[in-house]
C-alpha cells in the first residue's frame, strides 16, 4: 500500500476562505495568492484562465515568507 498524501489543491478563492476561517484576521488577500500563483513562488497548475494551486505550499509559503525589511538609512538627500 502506498503512503502517498494527496496534496490539498484549491483555487485562490478557496484558499483564502480557508485561510480567513483559520485566521478571521489575515491581511492576505486574493490578489496577493493569485501573484505567487502566476510568479511561481508556490506550485500550481494553470486550469484556463485559473490557477489550482497547492494550500499546504501556500500555508508553508506564509510561515516560512522570505520577507525582507528595508531600513531606513536617515533622512535622503535633496538634489537642489
Amino acid at each position: 500500500m502506498n503512503n502517498h498524501q494527496i496534496a490539498r489543491m484549491r483555487y485562490p478563492e478557496q484558499a483564502l476562505r480557508e485561510l480567513k476561517k483559520d485566521d478571521p484576521n489575515s491581511q492576505v488577500s486574493l490578489n496577493f495568492i493569485r501573484a505567487l500563483a502566476r510568479r511561481g513562488d508556490i506550485p500550481c497548475f494553470r486550469v484556463g484562465r485559473g490557477y489550482l494551486l497547492n494550500y499546504d505550499a501556500l500555508l508553508d509559503y506564509l510561515a516560512n515568507a522570505p520577507f525582507s525589511v528595508k531600513q531606513s538609512t536617515g533622512l535622503r538627500k535633496i538634489s537642489e
